[in-house]
């Protein structure tokens, strides 16, 4: 009874790790094919979370950094675009083996914030699709954003 009882935990155990270390796998910079920007998603009370970390053209006509002028939050208009959060409160499910949480898309949807899937392609690519309530009425063709190599 004991060892069916050890081996029982010890196989929760490792299910448990197992599916954690699937979930951190969208930790890290992620850039977009184009090299327009990049994206630097983190962890943080179980939750993971993505700030725009560098933005190709960051700076408008005067030299001034962009500003989140599309924010519905009045407030945070005056922003620079560079250091706003993009991805939140992603969680991970373990069954359909894919990311949910929020995508805020700053410049073609007008500063709205939808949800979003984030999967993990066969090529490693990231790929983040959002949507208004139901799956099917989403942004298309999404985001693909390819990792940034760790030095």
């Amino acid at each position: 009874m004991k060892k069916l009882l050890s081996s029982f935990l010890f196989l929760s155990f490792s299910k448990m790790l197992f599916s954690q270390s699937n979930a951190d796998k969208i930790i890290g910079t992620w850039y977009s094919p184009v090299k327009t920007g990049k994206v630097r998603i983190y962890k943080t009370q179980q939750k993971y979370f993505g700030k725009l970390v560098e933005l190709k053209d960051s700076l408008d006509k005067e030299g001034k950094p962009m500003l989140d002028v599309n924010n519905p939050d009045v407030a945070k208009r005056n922003k620079p675009l560079v250091g706003i959060t993009l991805l939140s409160d992603i969680t991970y499910d373990t069954r359909k083996k894919r990311w949910k949480g929020k995508l805020y898309d700053y410049d073609g949807g007008k500063g709205k914030t939808y949800d979003s899937y984030l999967t993990i392609t066969q090529t490693g690519d990231l790929n983040i699709k959002g949507f208004w309530g139901l799956s099917f009425f989403g942004l298309n063709p999404g985001l693909t954003l390819q990792k940034v190599a760790e030095k």
